[in-house]
C-alpha cells in the first residue's frame, strides 16, 4: 500500500494516496483519451478536487 511509504518530492504535486477508485486517475504524458481522439501534452496544475492536463484534439 502507499500510505505506508515515507517519500519527498521536489515539485509540488499530488499525494500519491490520492490516486485510486474515487480519487484521481493516473495519467501520463502522451496518454490518449476518447479512444485516441485527445493526446496529454502537458500537466497544467491541480487543486484539491482535480488535476488540469492540456490535451490536443487529434481530429
Amino acid at each position: 500500500m502507499i500510505d505506508q511509504f515515507q517519500y519527498s518530492i521536489g515539485v509540488p504535486a499530488e499525494e500519491l494516496s490520492g490516486y485510486g477508485p474515487g480519487g484521481y486517475h493516473p495519467v501520463h504524458l502522451g496518454d490518449t483519451l476518447d479512444d485516441g481522439r485527445y493526446r496529454i501534452l502537458n500537466k497544467l496544475g491541480f487543486g484539491s478536487y482535480s488535476t488540469v492536463w492540456l490535451a490536443r484534439d487529434e481530429e
